[in-house]
């Protein structure tokens, strides 16, 4: 995820994901709160995009980023109840970006 500032009196900021469409729709999940990793969903994550990385490789090239960049945003937002798994998916995606990059 890249933040940018067009200049120094007005601040704009601009999210840009990376990763196939899949990986940058759970991203905008994550960001908009709706992603509860309580239940195990982050691993429907990582054996859906396994699934579609087999389909086509060719259009997952920034998918070792994404996984990344999704590890990092849920090491940082705050516990809630819904989110024991933070910590694992945590683990689980930064082990899955591993993974992609080293398939492609």
């Amino acid at each position: 995820m890249v933040l940018e500032n067009t200049n120094s009196n007005s601040s704009t900021t601009k999210e840009e994901y990376y990763g196939c469409a899949y990986l940058r729709t759970i991203m905008s999940q994550l960001s908009s709160e709706d992603y509860p990793t309580t239940g195990g969903g982050f691993l429907d994550t990582i054996l859906t995009h396994r699934e579609i990385l087999q389909s086509y490789p060719a259009a997952h090239q920034e998918c070792a980023r994404g996984f990344s960049d999704l590890a990092q945003i849920m090491e940082k937002r705050e516990w809630r109840a819904d989110r024991d798994a933070d910590a694992e998916a945590v683990a689980a995606f930064r082990n899955e970006a591993w993974v992609v990059w080293s398939s492609l």
